[in-house]
């Protein structure tokens, strides 16, 4: 479908599959359009670029992408599907790219902001006014590790739970497919509510990760959301009272024809008044408006959400709680612990973080014996980390509605119902998040193992960290892949600024069309008439802008299914090493299976290559039947 206003083919508009499957059932309106790329793309192409008027945004990692790709569609010349222009502001600061953002969604206009880390704290004075000044834009956010004791430009959760207190609407998403989607869900959403909105995934382990996805149709934008300027019923009583019966989309709070008071200054007499006010006129119809467009976007699209995701859950006695990509990880893990131990265990991922989904947690925590709760970050002085506050606060109500009486909205637990809840931290700044830590994570919360410490539940200790050493680790002596099965894993070795990334990247899109290629030839098509995939891929990189010069990593998987875990690969089949030294400073070949294969760049003669491998590794190389090629690549 071509966009007729520009003449220019919209980039996610080519058709699909067939309207129904072979079984006949019905398919979704909008399955999406099959592309392979990474999690800062997808958002920013695929969605932004097409549904708004513009983007003023600082560029910062791992969001700076975000802003990078936005600028290039302003510059082409690319209209969004309503055949609108846009405008596109790199401001000094994300302090004033966020004043401005404001700015322009009060005008009526549709806007995005890109920002990680530091940048979002930075910015913070400006998130607080923003909902009292009906905003209704969306904040992409590629959540970072702030600068706690050093500085970090990898995956954290601490940007955007400093920011849980500002009255913003706040999603999670555990993939990029889900970030995009809910980005579409959110604008939705804020447009409702007359609130601002924080569409999070995860930094690098998300933003830079390359996977397959689908984009949604041009048509289906325009039918979902809805053009700017349409009128649409008020859907409460206070914005009746303000706008009337009916009101434009975005509203144009600063309109010259209709004059208003916004964002005066008050005093004792009058600022309390409009605080508390936000509560019981904007805040409070929130989840139900979440509610409504998850559902409508599940009709169209056939992709469901809801408040939280539950897999395996139903008979499940211990439950892990997450936000993220770590979410896949611990399904993965879940797997792996029903089939080899006969474990009833379960996880939960929370897609809304504000407003806090409290009775759809209860509901889905009543009566597990152990919930535990991992958090990518540690707040040392705090009673706990900022999501197990969250739930603790959760069950507690629901523990008083039981004691005291009913509170609206609210189910009631009895203490048998209750669970005894644990709590780790894990992944701060990217650190690898591995199937050995989620399997210590539960053999721990069930009495299976101690912490470093000696310490055990037994002990009434429920807190403790993975993946660094300290005194209160825990780690499983048990260490899979948990990779699919006939899944290919490959480790590149390389220098930073080499362009290992982006050929890593590029591999990884050559393969994703190549596994729709191979799709379509002879194509299957589940119940819900959906295209089935025959290959997945996920690529992505231990980046580190400091490293330029310096060794650096970079992970492809390939594989006939579903690629869930999302760490560094010591189980490889594939090691491409464009290093001529690396055997210098590291051993390529660790983890690398029998039969596997080492291509390194070498313009030696393959007698002087083989030479150049240290002695150490040459007859394990033998007993493990390593192919090794030499490529004079240089």
């Amino acid at each position: 479908m071509s966009n007729p206003a520009q003449g220019k083919t919209d980039p996610a508009s080519k058709p699909s599959a067939p309207a129904a499957s072979a079984a006949g059932h019905a398919k979704p309106k909008y399955p999406g359009i099959r592309v392979t790329c990474n999690g800062n793309f997808l958002v920013t192409q695929y969605v932004e670029t097409r549904i708004t008027d513009g983007g003023v945004f600082y560029p910062i990692t791992p969001s700076t992408e975000g802003g990078e790709i936005y600028q290039q569609s302003f510059a082409s010349g690319e209209l969004n599907v309503w055949g609108a222009q846009k405008v596109a502001v790199e401001t000094e600061g994300e302090h004033a790219a966020q004043g401005g953002a404001t700015a322009y969604a009060v005008q009526g206009r549709r806007t995005v902001n890109f920002t990680s880390g530091q940048g979002l704290v930075y910015a913070m004075e400006q998130y607080y006014h923003a909902p009292g000044k009906l905003s209704t834009m969306v904040l992409q956010v590629g959540a970072r590790a702030l600068t706690k004791h050093a500085l970090n430009v990898h995956c954290g959760h601490d940007d955007f739970y400093a920011a849980l207190d500002t009255g913003w609407t706040m999603m999670m998403a555990k993939d990029a497919q889900q970030a995009a989607d809910q980005g579409i869900i959110m604008r939705k959403v804020n447009e409702l509510s007359l609130n601002p909105g924080m569409n999070i995934q995860d930094g690098m382990l998300t933003t830079h990760s390359e996977r397959m996805y689908l984009a949604p149709e041009a048509e289906f934008l325009r039918e979902y959301l809805g053009a700017p300027d349409e009128q649409i019923d008020c859907p409460t009583p206070a914005q009746r009272e303000l706008f009337g019966p009916k009101r434009r989309r975005v509203p144009q709070m600063m309109d010259l024809k209709n004059p208003i008071l916004l964002g005066p200054v008050q005093n004792q007499e009058h600022h309390m008044n409009g605080v508390v006010a936000r509560r019981n006129n904007f805040n409070e119809p929130i989840l139900g408006m979440i509610k409504e467009a998850m559902a409508e976007f599940g009709r169209l699209t056939g992709r469901h959400y809801g408040f939280i995701q539950e897999y395996k859950t139903e008979d499940a006695d211990t439950v892990f709680v997450s936000l993220g990509c770590a979410a896949d990880n611990v399904e993965a893990a879940c797997d792996y612990l029903r089939e080899q131990r006969n474990a009833k265990v379960g996880s939960i991922h929370v897609n809304v973080l504000r407003p806090f989904p409290e009775a759809a947690v209860i509901e889905a925590l009543r009566g597990k014996k152990n919930v535990i709760i991992l958090e990518r970050t540690d707040e040392g002085l705090a009673g706990d980390n900022p999501l197990a506050r969250d739930i603790r606060v959760a069950l507690g109500k629901a523990n008083e509605v039981t004691n005291f009486g009913s509170a609206v909205g609210l189910p009631g637990l009895t203490p048998a119902e209750t669970p005894r809840l644990f709590r780790g931290a894990y992944g701060i700044g990217s650190r690898d998040f591995r199937p050995e830590h989620t399997l210590g994570a539960y053999e721990y919360a069930t009495g299976a193992s101690h912490r470093k410490d000696g310490r055990s539940e037994a002990d009434g200790e429920t807190f403790f960290v993975l993946g660094v050493d300290h005194p209160y680790a825990v780690i499983s002596k048990d260490t899979p892949s948990l990779l699919p099965t006939d899944a290919i894993a490959v480790r590149f070795h390389s220098i930073g600024g080499w362009g290992m990334i982006t050929t890593g990247k590029n591999l990884g899109s050559i393969i994703g069309d190549f596994g729709q290629f191979i799709s379509e030839q002879n194509p299957s098509y589940d119940a819900d008439g959906f295209l089935v995939d025959k290959l997945f891929v996920m690529a992505n990189p231990k980046y580190g802008s400091e490293k330029k010069g310096a060794p650096t990593n970079y992970y492809l998987t390939v594989a006939p299914s579903q690629i869930k875990v999302n760490c560094e690969l010591n189980h490889v089949d594939v090691v491409l090493c464009c290093d001529p030294k690396a055997f210098t400073h590291t051993n390529p070949l660790e983890g690398i299976k029998k039969g596997g294969a080492l291509v390194w760049e070498s313009s030696e003669s393959p007698e002087a290559a083989w030479q150049r491998v240290p002695a150490k590794y040459r007859q394990w190389i033998q007993e493990n039947n390593i192919r090794i090629y030499i490529l004079p690549g240089f």
